[in-house]
């Protein structure tokens, strides 16, 4: 089942996939994410990021040519759809890959023809799509993307923002029973926290087969356990981003 995520302007919908990812693991993750770019505190644009390449690029800017524009930004088509082309492409083709994350289905990205296509290959593909979306239906490829048989819809507030990127990731790894051991782990080291200590820049975790250093990097976790050597993640992260019960 592919899942999409939705909610008001300022919901958190990004925020939500970035965890997403976190939670499953970069290793098995490819995709787009997306933040806004600032600038003396103003938004001057947004940015579309390559979560397997890590090629980052300017989706929109107020000072790009409006030849293609949603409100004052101007949107560089081209861009978005090379990165577009080269992350779900290889993505497809890798079978390391599990989930395509895309951040976001909305009015900009939907500009482009390309990036239509791309999605709908995706989600009748092998793969796993979790995707935010805009709130609003008035964009037919909106509607009736989240009416598919083969989407859930995820709808974000304040009140349930911090437990849907784990509602979501137990949806999409219902049948793997390593995964859910790893997460069942996780939830016992998060109730025991005098397992956690710091020691610079590291957390050390006293795990049940030893102390392991979980940092982060340039906006990755990381871990010196053999399982996140093979997805990207591991109970003793996922201790630190599952939501208080």
């Amino acid at each position: 089942m592919n899942c999409l995520i939705t909610g008001k302007v300022a919901s958190g919908k990004s925020t939500a996939l970035y965890k997403v990812a976190d939670m499953l693991g970069v290793k098995r993750c490819a995709g787009l994410l997306a933040g806004e770019i600032l600038e003396a505190g103003e938004r001057k644009g947004f940015y579309s990021l390559g979560l397997h390449s890590r090629r980052r690029i300017v989706l929109a800017h107020k000072d790009i040519e409006k030849t293609h524009a949603v409100e004052d930004f101007g949107v560089d088509l081209e861009s978005f759809e090379e990165l577009c082309q080269n992350e779900f492409v290889s993505a497809l083709s890798d079978e390391d890959i599990r989930f395509i994350i895309v951040d976001e289905i909305g009015r900009m990205q939907l500009m482009s023809a390309r990036f239509q296509k791309l999605l709908e290959e995706i989600a009748m593909s092998e793969k796993t799509l979790i995707a935010s979306i805009c709130y609003d239906d008035d964009l037919d490829f909106v509607r009736e993307f989240k009416r598919r048989e083969d989407m859930k819809l995820f709808i974000l507030d304040e009140e349930n923002r911090n437990r849907i990127p784990l509602e979501v990731v137990l949806e999409v790894t219902r049948d793997d029973n390593v995964y859910q051991g790893k997460l069942d782990l996780a939830r016992k080291y998060r109730s025991e926290k005098e397992r956690y200590s710091y020691e610079g820049d590291r957390i050390v975790l006293n795990s049940t087969h030893g102390r392991r250093a979980i940092t982060r990097q340039d906006g990755i976790w990381h871990c010196d356990c053999d399982y996140y050597m093979e997805t990207g993640t591991c109970s003793h992260i996922l201790s630190l981003l599952l939501p208080d019960e």
